[in-house]
């Protein structure tokens, strides 16, 4: 009686530790699920100068700019959301398109910042739990989440369109309404909506192919 009532606070405390890492697992797995793909797609510049041409930014008889200043003017943008470079001061950009980027930038950090905290996270988490043979519980919950999530952004896409879900987005991301810019502007020639959907799609799809992945997970033979 002595050594169970010494020892199963002990078990209890260790059960609690090992549900709060599966817990703070899964939604690091869900998080870093969605925001990974997002974050590499955004900064590889094959892809950009890709996107760029399907939403004919450049390329094509109605091309809006010259590949070569496209390329430069995106690199400068990711430069400044990623690493706060300043973007170079040639008159590109109007004082309302410029006090936009500015809360893009602080949205942009936030989600880089939360991409890296969750990944570091999650990464951490693997060890402990992959040697007690509990890692597959929460990466296969966070698989299904992320699964019934692009389930419902696709019902939201079917019915009331993207158009509708993009301004959506802005209204909730942005509490001005300094997005809403003019067609010759030069962050919407550079970026019209179709570089957005394009970009929006190819992400949800790669987080859709590591969720499946997730969802397989299987528990370990011992």
């Amino acid at each position: 009686m002595n050594c169970t009532s010494r020892y199963s606070p002990v078990h209890a405390d260790w059960l609690a530790s090992m549900v709060i890492a599966q817990i703070v697992t899964f939604f690091a797995a869900l998080l870093a699920t969605l925001l990974v793909p997002f974050t590499l797609l955004v900064n590889l510049h094959p892809v950009q100068r890709l996107m760029l041409f399907l939403a004919g930014t450049i390329g094509g008889p109605a091309a809006r700019f010259p590949a070569s200043e496209a390329v430069t003017r995106v690199s400068d943008l990711l430069a400044l959301l990623a690493w706060r470079r300043p973007l170079p001061n040639d008159g590109f950009y109007t004082a309302i398109e410029l006090a936009h980027m500015s809360d893009v930038l602080t949205l942009f950090q936030t989600t880089y910042g939360t991409c890296v905290v969750s990944f570091i996270v999650l990464v951490l988490l693997s060890f402990p739990l992959h040697r007690r043979n509990l890692l597959w519980r929460p990466l296969r919950a966070a698989g299904i989440a992320i699964l019934a999530i692009a389930g419902l952004l696709g019902v939201f896409l079917l019915t009331i369109g993207f158009d509708t879900v993009f301004t959506v987005f802005h209204e909730l991301a942005f509490a001005n309404d300094l997005w809403l810019l003019p067609e010759e502007s030069s962050l919407i020639r550079l970026f019209p909506e179709q570089y957005f959907a394009t970009y929006f799609f190819a992400a949800l799809a790669s987080s859709v192919a590591i969720a499946v992945v997730l969802t397989t997970w299987k528990r370990r033979r011992r």
